[in-house]
């Protein structure tokens, strides 16, 4: 599996601000058919990560729903991050490690190029199992 991230990552990748809401950013993943993705800063450098996920546990550790949150409140300061040259297989063995469900795609300054998601890996896997039975 000496593919490269680049292969499957998802491009277009919906980057949130710290001081956007949960309100909007949850109308954004509604709209967007997302789940989470980076938080970057003023200059587009990952600060962080938010998910739906990260704003549940939030919300349930708080005992009540405020929207009115900024992501930078509730965001986790941490990002796995990985090169778009990084092959599939060690972004995979750490995903596996880690139990996480997506990771950004990076370029050397961390600026993001990319997201590629546990779904993203799912349609690879598609994808290889049904040319192996087209063909034998």
């Amino acid at each position: 599996m000496d593919v490269p991230v680049s292969a499957i990552m998802t491009k277009d990748c919906y980057c949130m601000r710290g001081e956007q809401t949960l309100a909007e950013i949850l109308h954004e993943f509604d709209k967007r058919s997302i789940s989470g993705g980076p938080v970057v800063d003023a200059d587009g450098i990952v600060i962080g990560h938010l998910s739906r996920t990260g704003v549940s546990r939030h919300f349930a550790k708080a005992g009540h729903m405020d929207q009115d949150l900024t992501v930078a409140e509730v965001m986790e300061t941490f990002a796995f991050q990985v090169y778009a040259d990084d092959s599939v297989k060690s972004l995979l063995e750490t995903m596996l490690a880690s139990r996480i469900h997506r990771m950004i795609v990076t370029d050397d300054d961390g600026r993001p190029v990319g997201i590629v998601t546990s779904m993203d890996l799912m349609g690879m896997l598609y994808d290889r199992l049904t040319a192996e039975l087209s063909h034998g």
